[in-house]
């Protein structure tokens, strides 16, 4: 990987050339775990090069915990510790903390976010503290960074962002970043992003600028009470045989859209099956199924689902929910891509070894689990 990270630098470097423009390429992984709804943490590590990746300016380990706070926000603290390479080519270790409030906005097939992030040095007298000795210059104040992006799912494993942002530094100082990514799943707990970014610095008759080639991995461990089980990802089944969901048609209506068996106890874990009860192919493109309606829950997927065809989800399973189906019962709630309400489904207190559905009698009640088995007239 670090290789194949150099020699991409290299081509880089090799297109842009300035005497104030750096080439640099960044090379990291990361591991990360969400310990409930609203508590996660992660653990970044990160090597980078600049000087067309001939000079390794420094290695960095980012340890953060984030607090959901609703729907659209998030809190964010985060603890830098790296080493900066030196003239001489010693290291200088450093330290920094950043707080970051994180925002999500689902809008049409894409998604809207924002980062507003404030960051301090520990090695230099903070500056909240407001302490002046005689004869010390003022508090350094700390590095603002304002962050908006816009991303979207080009195909059904590979996503694709641009941001914008945007960094005030003491003394007044002002500078942009751009960025482009494109994401891909390699498995189910495996990602991989491939940025470019741009820098560039504001106000300055002789400007610094940069073109950076960022590769980065990033690991999710399973939740600490989720047994290691092998959980299967979303699928579709036709008359009980799996079948594709490819090409164009328009989006289900409410009254196309059924869901035909809930297990709360499934195996191997719980599951969710949603049918297209029309006899016309349809899309359950922005269309969603929640427990909780300051959460997103779980995003149906697209494509065309024939006449009678089911889409089968499974808890934590790829394309599946992260909401677990409580034993006790509960409320289920179908949303359309405006966000309204269109069904409710109380899920009944579960029984051993039954699931639950409408049945061919169309009656909400205990039936024998048959996943992926639904038929067309039923």
């Amino acid at each position: 990987m670090r290789g194949i990270a150099l020699l991409a630098c290299a081509a880089v470097a090799f297109s842009a050339n300035g005497q104030y423009t750096d080439t640099e390429c960044w090379l990291g992984t990361g591991v990360g775990q969400s310990l409930n709804k609203t508590w996660s943490w992660s653990l970044q590590w990160e090597n980078r090069w600049t000087q067309g990746a001939s000079w390794h300016e420094q290695g960095l380990v980012d340890a953060a915990v984030e607090y959901r706070v609703n729907k659209h926000w998030d809190l964010n603290m985060q603890w830098r510790f790296s080493e900066r390479q030196q003239l001489d080519g010693g290291y200088v270790a450093r330290r920094r903390i950043a707080l970051r409030a994180i925002g999500s906005w689902k809008v049409g097939q894409g998604k809207w976010s924002t980062r507003i992030m404030t960051t301090e040095d520990w090695e230099a007298r903070p500056w909240f503290s407001g302490v002046r000795l005689e004869g010390q210059a003022a508090p350094l104040m700390p590095t603002v960074r304002s962050r908006v992006a816009y991303g979207r799912k080009v195909t059904d494993r590979l996503d694709a962002e641009l941001s914008w942002e945007v960094f005030h530094r003491q003394g007044g100082r002002w500078s942009e970043r751009w960025q482009a990514s494109l994401g891909t799943e390699l498995s189910k707990r495996w990602d991989v992003e491939l940025a470019y970014l741009w820098g560039n610095e504001w106000l300055d008759p002789d400007p610094w600028r940069s073109h950076v080639l960022r590769i980065q991995t990033s690991y999710t461990l399973r939740k600490p009470n989720q047994p290691l089980k092998r959980i299967p990802p979303t699928r579709a089944y036709a008359e009980g045989q799996r079948t594709k969901l490819s090409g164009a048609c328009p989006v289900c209506k409410a009254e196309q859209i059924r869901i035909t068996e809930i297990h709360a106890k499934g195996e191997p874990a719980d599951y969710i099956e949603v049918q297209n009860a029309s006899d016309t192919a349809c899309s359950m493109t922005g269309w969603r199924l929640t427990d909780d309606l300051t959460q997103v829950g779980w995003e149906l997927p697209g494509g065309c689902l024939a006449p009678g065809a089911v889409v089968l989800g499974y808890e934590n399973g790829r394309g599946g929910f992260q909401f677990g189906l409580s034993a006790s019962g509960e409320t289920l709630f179908l949303l359309d891509a405006s966000d309204n309400v269109k069904r409710q489904i109380q899920v009944l207190p579960t029984e051993e070894n039954r699931a639950q559905g409408p049945g061919n009698s169309g009656n909400w009640s205990f039936v024998e689990p048959s996943p992926g088995k639904v038929k067309s007239d039923n």
